[in-house]
């Protein structure tokens, strides 16, 4: 299946945007912080980069920057579908070979 054909996840409609430039949408789902939000036209808007309030209408903060495109207060935005993959985990907890002198 190619990433057109897949189903955006409607997070929220635009509120309205600070003054540091940063766009406020009420939701009712909780994602990651640095997930990427897109337009209806999979144009990218942003990066989560607060999630604040209650836990069952959380408010998301979004991160706008000039390589994104300009959004508006009313505009709804999803999640990017590219946003399923997780990265590799290279902490203090991941396996690990132990090596035996």
């Amino acid at each position: 299946m190619s990433s057109n054909k897949t189903k955006l996840n409607e997070l929220g409609i635009i509120s309205h945007i600070t003054s540091t430039n940063k766009l406020i949408v009420p939701s009712n789902k909780t994602p990651r912080i640095g997930s990427l939000l897109v337009n209806s036209k999979r144009d990218p808007i942003g990066r989560i980069n607060d999630i604040f309030g209650s836990t069952k209408k959380p408010y998301i903060s979004i991160k706008t920057s000039n390589k994104f495109k300009k959004a508006s207060p009313g505009d709804v935005v999803y999640l990017s579908p590219q946003n399923k993959k997780r990265r590799k985990r290279n902490g203090r907890y991941s396996k690990k070979k132990k090596t035996i002198r």
